[in-house]
């Protein structure tokens, strides 16, 4: 007897944030479709009734990621966009929980060398993510700037971010977490009006139904 779709569904989505957490966490080169399937408490076997290939869980797995990390990006200004906003949301991921839960935090930062070095499709997915993030980073900025200066303020912000985050984890938790914090002071100068120092929001702790 053949499981029901919704069975299905919710296996595929069980592998998929499996992969998102181990891919992240260890890389991709390290983990193999059998880690993955142990990681989401299913057998090797079942592997291929939901992808034909680890490139294809690969690329759905950096959506999912993405969509976590994206979910931090979500403010809520009350009247117009303003570089407070977009402080905000470079502080959250500028933080050492960030730093030390690879496994929750941004794949472009995590695995980008590694995904230019994917297939087609997941260079596509990485790409599309980029630009959806510096979408919502010149979202934020302030509606009152030259349309060329909200683009160079989103572009410097999402540099610095990744960046910082990159170098972060090159080096030990606490010099890391100096690092971090030496970016959010430079931003906090960088970005005009940025309010109050040391304003922290949301973090990327994962939501739990």
């Amino acid at each position: 007897m053949p499981w029901p779709k919704e069975h299905k569904r919710n296996t595929r989505v069980r592998i998929v944030e499996a992969a998102a957490e181990e891919f992240r966490r260890h890389g991709i080169a390290q983990v193999g479709v059998a880690e993955v399937m142990r990681h989401a408490g299913l057998t090797h076997g079942g592997f291929y009734a939901h992808f034909d290939s680890k490139e294809d869980l690969l690329a759905e797995a950096v959506g999912y990621a993405s969509e976590q990390v994206n979910s931090m990006l979500d403010t809520s200004p009350e009247d117009d966009a303003s570089a407070r906003h977009l402080l905000e949301v470079a502080m959250t991921y500028l933080s050492s929980f960030h730093l030390t839960h690879p496994e929750r935090a941004c794949p472009v930062a995590t695995l980008g060398p590694e995904l230019l070095r994917g297939s087609q499709k997941v260079r596509r997915t990485l790409a599309a993510e980029i630009r959806r993030r510096l979408k919502k980073l010149h979202d934020l900025t302030s509606a009152q700037l030259p349309p060329e200066a909200r683009r160079q303020q989103a572009a410097g912000t999402f540099a610095c971010m990744v960046g910082g985050l990159i170098l972060a984890r090159a080096l030990n938790e606490s010099e890391g977490i100096k690092f971090l914090k030496d970016c959010q002071a430079f931003l906090r100068k960088a970005l005009p009006s940025s309010g109050p120092e040391g304003a922290t929001p949301k973090t990327l702790r994962r939501k739990r139904a």
